[in-house]
């Protein structure tokens, strides 16, 4: 018999022969374990020295229990990898709380991240952590959290695209998680050489994790990135929040109160102001225009576990004249409708023994109206996914992780051509259904691992796959570690593909990962190498798209480079900064691609600075950011062999500027950005026309951004 039960059955006889009196001496100790950055310690045991009465820290880092125990105690708080804490307490009958601050044990990879993040065994080992003001205050990302990443090493600055394309990858092979669940549809609908931007504001998550590979076995379908964001825990207090800006504005209010506490928000973006000042390539017969609502909710039960609720709602409209690639100098008339939502809901709490549980439950609703003149298309996405995950501290050096997730995902696409009436509809509905199990291990003083098993069964492909994730960190000096990692990646093939066939197989990547990283005194020095095996990538007939014979599993491919990443905040009083390089080498053989070949979203080196400055003295911050990019592949009809061209490089040079200041009273916020601010007139690409003219050549048209310069200012205020 478990002893916790065993002592908790003997204290309730004790009550029922002692009556009243004893059952008055129970009283509820209470308390929160954290480390030193003020992050809370899930699964922390807290419990009294030399007896059983205790128990596990929550998310929040929030424990509580009763004990029937008297007088002077030792209340003792340990986790995995730091050192125990002993508190002397008295129990007097009187609620008592007590809160712990646990340092790493001597001996362990100390918090080495961008922005005092995790770095584990595992998938941390080669991740890095942001925060909203790092998002907000890069000046190349205008506030988009995509947009920050690219300035990292590993993602590469797609900018006529806006997804994160990480190390030699397609834009849809890096997937976006919010709490743990899958968030289906984590970007703005747009056109194709127009960017989309990520739908959710940084300011709604605590910490944004960038796993670029080798990440853990608790996330799948993704064979190359995986992006975790954790959501907010309670806000300190009740407070509106109004912003003002060139493109638009937007107010959210919080309540909170004891342990709960709610905050909705609503934005509006119209680009019809900003557009009639600042001109664009292709003239817009509707500018961009957004409407989002968000609610954020929290609440602390009496049991101490949590609820999280987060959901987000948008509708947006657009519209432009592009060139039609069939008939020189004739324009399209193309329009875009799009609503979309997204329900995250959680539940973290207790479960004895140091269990930790989670379940959850999300939803996306995507509809997407395209109407492209000559032809229309009708896109309707639903994915649901319910998650279970239950963790647990085996001892001060072992940890494991349990999960099982099913995903539904359903699709349906309705075409319609205008000149020849022909219509087609293509509709499926894929259950997903994934189990997985990890352990965390320290064996020895220096070293800690990771080893993880996920399985995933397809019913509309009616396949499984088994994937394997291992890693591991080995500790050089008090400052300095290697990790490494290998892992087996699988991914269910897009929706435009299955709506052709469905008679495919998972694609599949292996991550191969050496790193090195060293960190004092605020500054962090990383080095890492890896190779990417792509398997089972799906091709077919460019020609004969539609015909579902043509579709396969036979594609393959290979990303390998370095990445290269130093961030100070240190030397220079008041200044934080980091560079990033990466040097990436990538060929594959996929979709229409007619031989292995460097796709077009994989340039062989990018630099990029980033440096923010503060000055007290007018409580300002400057920010600047640079980045250079080789030039990337393209395919010249007018030359033999396939991507066999290359564009000039890529640079950009943005600036921002933070003011903090009070207006009437209430903390304001100034902000304006300049994005390429020398006004590069960087091309991404080139469209060619599908018939060559009368000298046999076929005439081409950039692929440029739609203006030279972007500006935004915007003014914050808190009340």
């Amino acid at each position: 018999m478990n002893p916790f039960y065993h002592k908790r059955t003997a204290s309730l006889l004790f009550t029922l022969l002692t009556g009243i009196v004893c059952l008055t001496s129970q009283q509820t100790v209470t308390g929160f374990v954290t480390d030193g950055g003020g992050n809370p310690l899930a699964g922390a045991n807290v419990f009294i020295k030399g007896r059983f009465d205790g128990a596990a820290t929550n998310t929040d880092g929030a424990y509580t229990f009763q004990t029937s125990e008297k007088g002077e105690v030792v209340l003792m708080a340990t986790y995995l990898g730091h050192q125990p804490q002993e508190k002397s307490i008295t129990l007097n009958g009187e609620k008592v709380s007590a809160s712990f601050i646990l340092k790493p044990v001597s001996g362990i990879i100390h918090d080495v991240v961008i922005s005092a993040g995790l770095f584990e065994a595992g998938d941390r080992k080669k991740s890095v952590t942001l925060n909203p003001l790092d998002i907000v205050t890069t000046p190349s990302a205008l506030g988009d959290i995509y947009g920050a990443l690219s300035a990292l090493p590993g993602a590469s600055a797609i900018s006529e695209d806006g997804r994160l394309f990480v190390r030699g990858g397609d834009g849809y092979e890096s997937k976006t998680y919010i709490d743990g669940m899958l968030s289906k549809k984590p970007y703005s609908s747009s056109f194709p050489d127009l960017p989309s931007r990520g739908r959710f504001s940084p300011f709604l998550f605590s910490g944004t994790t960038f796993s670029t590979g080798g990440y853990s076995a608790e996330y799948g379908q993704a064979l190359s990135s995986a992006l975790i964001l954790t959501t907010n825990a309670f806000p300190e207090r009740t407070q509106t929040e109004l912003s003002f800006l060139t493109v638009g504005q937007g107010i959210t209010q919080t309540y909170r109160k004891d342990d709960r506490s709610i905050a909705a928000g609503v934005n509006y973006t119209n680009l019809a102001p900003y557009y009639s000042v600042v001109p664009q390539q292709f003239p817009m017969n509707r500018a961009p225009e957004e409407i989002n609502i968000n609610l954020v909710t929290r609440e602390r039960l009496q049991n101490q576990s949590v609820i999280k609720g987060f959901a987000t709602f948008s509708g947006s409209r657009f519209g432009l004249n592009y060139p039609d690639l069939t008939r020189p100098d004739a324009l399209n008339s193309l329009s875009l409708k799009n609503n979309n939502g997204y329900i995250n809901l959680t539940w973290t709490g207790e479960a004895g023994s140091g269990w930790i549980l989670k379940s959850g439950v999300a939803i996306t609703l995507d509809d997407n109206n395209l109407d492209l003149e000559r032809f229309k298309v009708e896109e309707v996405n639903r994915n649901a996914q319910v998650r279970f995950t239950a963790k647990r501290s085996l001892s001060s050096k072992a940890r494991i992780i349990l999960g099982a997730e099913e995903t539904i995902n359903y699709f349906r696409q309705n075409y319609w051509e205008a000149a020849t009436d022909i219509a087609n509809t293509s509709q499926f509905t894929d259950y997903n259904t994934a189990a997985f199990a990890e352990t965390e291990w320290q064996p020895a003083k220096r070293i800690a691992a990771r080893i993880g098993l996920r399985g995933e069964n397809s019913t509309l492909l009616s396949r499984q796959n088994l994937a394997v994730r291992l890693s591991a960190a080995y500790q050089l000096t008090a400052r300095s570690q290697f990790s490494l990692a290998y892992g087996n990646f699988y991914q269910t093939p897009e929706e435009d593909l299955l709506r052709f066939t469905t008679n495919l197989n998972f694609e599949r990547a292996d991550h191969y990962i050496l790193n090195y990283q060293y960190e004092k005194n605020s500054r962090v020095l990383r080095l890492e190498t890896y190779l990417k095996d792509y398997k089972n990538l799906v091709t077919y007939d460019g020609v004969q798209f539609w015909n579902p014979d043509g579709y396969q599993n036979n594609g393959s491919g290979y990303s390998r480079g370095i990445d290269l990443f130093y961030r100070d905040q240190t030397t220079i009083r008041n200044l934080d900064f980091w560079i990033s390089y990466s040097h990436l080498q990538s060929k594959r053989f996929y979709r229409d691609y007619p031989q292995k070949a460097k796709p077009h979203f994989a340039p062989e080196n990018t630099l990029t600075i980033v440096g923010k400055y503060w000055i007290s003295q007018i409580t300002t911050q400057f920010g600047v950011s640079g980045t250079v990019a080789s030039g990337r592949t393209f395919h010249d009809p007018n030359k033999p062999g396939f991507m066999n061209s290359l564009t000039s490089h890529y640079s950009d040079l943005s600036i921002n500027c933070s003011h903090l200041r009070t207006i009437l009273g209430k903390p304001t916020i100034i902000y304006m950005s300049v994005s390429n601010l020398l006004g590069r007139d960087n091309i991404f690409g080139y469209r060619y026309y599908t018939q060559p003219n009368e000298q046999g050549v076929y005439q081409r048209m950039p692929v440029r951004a739609q203006s030279s310069r972007f500006y935004l200012v915007g003014i914050f205020i808190t009340i």
